[in-house]
């Protein structure tokens, strides 16, 4: 029998991204067959989404050191990768993680074209292994299913470590407790919007005391008389949907949202935001989904919203900007 370290010796390609597929064991040079690995992977409006079936994605992938996790992060920077090398200007990928077949959130990625081919340089690529990624269509048609030959990472001996060191360090914008990485908050520059702000707008000014995000973030506000809104990308100057994360708006006289018509997906219902204030919860779904918490004060109407947002990543954010009370 083979010992334990040489069982780690895996090669990360050998992954399964459409349920139901099944693959037999496979074996490439440098490294040990291994077992699949069921992923499934969607992309629309260059965004990401990587959902796995389990619910526990700390256990280990090949009963060894590499949990399930280190292997779902690997194969987000192969395809990232492989999106760099054949669209040089891609600039980076968004990525959102679910577990337990979507009802858990493990968290946003993003991934860098530069960090992608740090990575890569890094560890070494194997040959490349076929992956099946969905592509979506919008309202054109239903996703296509595509095939696409992308070389892996090679995780092999003494680079195992080193990869779950790193998988440790690159935390998710935010997350669940399930992802191995604990979500954290980072102070929200008040003193620097407040000064793009006041004066310039008649509507009281609410803003949160921190955000729930622990990667870094760039705000750009937009101000005028009957309101404001801050936008809150993973880029500077962003100005498409692939950076774009969140806003936090005030608008006076702004209409609020309705239910959607029963023939979109979406979720629309009345929530209790903090110091008993009554607001909304809209999620909205198309290539992605848009989920707002909004409430109202003094004839304003305000806004979070994000994108591919939880209800209770939008609360927390709305319930701070409330308690903070007008700035």
């Amino acid at each position: 029998m083979r010992s334990e370290k040489k069982l780690l010796l895996i090669s990360l390609g050998a992954i399964t991204l459409c349920w139901g597929l099944v693959n037999p064991i496979q074996v490439i040079s440098g490294a040990i067959a291994q077992t699949e690995v069921p992923m499934r992977l969607q992309h629309g409006e260059g965004i990401y989404t990587l959902t796995v079936s389990e619910t526990n994605t700390t256990k280990s992938a090949y009963g060894g050191q590499l949990r399930l996790y280190d292997v779902h992060i690997a194969k987000m920077f192969e395809v990232t990768y492989s999106d760099c090398q054949e669209i040089p200007n891609a600039g980076s990928r968004t990525w959102f993680y679910r577990a337990g077949n979507g009802r858990i959130e493990m968290g946003q990625f993003i991934i860098t074209c530069q960090l992608a081919r740090d990575i890569a340089n890094n560890y070494g690529l194997g040959k490349p292994e076929r992956t099946t990624i969905e592509y979506s269509q919008e309202e054109a048609g239903p996703p296509i299913l595509r095939n696409r030959s992308i070389p892996i990472l090679d995780i092999t001996g003494n680079k195992i470590q080193r990869w779950m060191n790193f998988v440790q360090s690159f935390k998710p914008y935010s997350a669940n407790s399930q992802s191995g990485n604990s979500p954290s908050s980072s102070p929200f520059p008040v003193r620097e919007i407040l000064s793009q702000i006041q004066g310039k707008t008649r509507v009281p000014i609410f803003l949160p005391s921190e955000l729930p995000f622990s990667q870094k973030i760039y705000l750009k506000s937009r101000v005028e008389t009957n309101g404001y809104s801050i936008e809150i990308s993973h880029t500077p100057n962003c100005n498409g949907t692939p950076c774009f994360i969140g806003s936090i708006s005030a608008e006076r006289g702004g209409e609020p949202a309705q239910p959607p018509p029963k023939e979109l997906r979406g979720e629309f219902k009345t929530i209790k935001l903090a110091g008993r204030t009554q607001g909304i919860f809209y999620n909205g779904c198309g290539a992605y989904c848009t989920a707002l918490v909004e409430w109202q004060y003094q004839g304003v109407l305000y806004r979070v919203t994000m994108k591919n947002g939880r209800e209770e990543t939008l609360v927390q954010i709305a319930n701070s900007a409330i308690e903070a009370g007008p700035r």
